[in-house]
Order: structure tokens, then sequence, then C-alpha cells
């Protein structure tokens, strides 16, 4: 071990130091653009796609209750999404790992769930609330 510390020299841990912060910086960045896109009007809309198709979008925002979506693109089990208030999830699927289905609820926007075996893809978005402006070119 004593002579592993002596080929390390000073400028060594300098160095180690700032690239394992410098590997930090992109979640940051990421977080401060997600931040950035929250306002006091968007909306979370879950968006469900399968094969690289949207099949359904979901407003959560403001949802209450449990609903269980069956949607047959998919080729999970039968009531296989569950929407609990403003969160998604996959209850359950026949694919092998059930990654998917361990993955939980997601409810911020950025958070996907993916199930490579069916090819879905349930991520949430933002949607900026609508306005009343209208944009004229001249």
């Amino acid at each position: 071990m004593k002579a592993f510390f002596s080929m390390i020299k000073q400028w060594d841990i300098v160095i180690i130091v700032v690239l394992v912060s410098l590997s930090f910086l992109p979640v940051f960045i990421f977080s401060y653009v997600q931040a950035g896109k929250i306002t006091e009007n968007s909306m979370n809309v879950a968006v469900i796609s399968a094969r690289n198709q949207e099949i359904e979008r979901i407003t959560l925002t403001g949802n209450t209750g449990n609903q269980f979506l069956n949607i047959p693109e998919i080729e999970c089990d039968l009531n296989a999404v569950e929407i609990t208030n403003e969160q998604i999830r996959v209850k359950r699927s026949t694919c092998p790992e059930q990654i998917c289905v361990r993955r939980g609820y997601i409810n911020k926007p950025g958070q996907t769930i993916v199930c490579i075996p069916h090819k879905v893809i349930i991520e949430i978005e933002t949607d900026e609330g609508v306005t009343d402006e209208l944009i004229i070119s001249s």
C-alpha cells in the first residue's frame, strides 16, 4: 500500500477531484432546466407510447381517485396501468424481469417507465397552460 501512495502526486488528487465534480454537472443542469419548465400554469401529463407511437395522453395535475387503463396496444395484463391521484405506474406486466413494475409511481416531469419487451414508454411531460394571447405576424 505504501508503494501505491508513493506513486500518487498532489496534482493527481486535484485532477481526480475536479473530474469527479464535473461528472455531476449534467445532473445539476438537467435539474435546473426541468425546474425552469414548471410554472404555476403548467400541468403534468403522462404520455403513453407503444412501438414509437403515442397511444394516450393523461392529465395528472388535479387528478383524484384511482383509475385503471385498459390499453390494447400494450401487451401486458388487462388494466395494467394504474393512475392514483397525480401519479401513474405499471401495476402488473407479463415481462420476465418486471422492471417496469418495480419502477413504481412516477409524478414529476422527466420521469419515465420503460418496458423493453413490450416496447412501452410512459413519461411525464409538462404542458403549459392555455393562454388567451394571439400572436399576429406581419
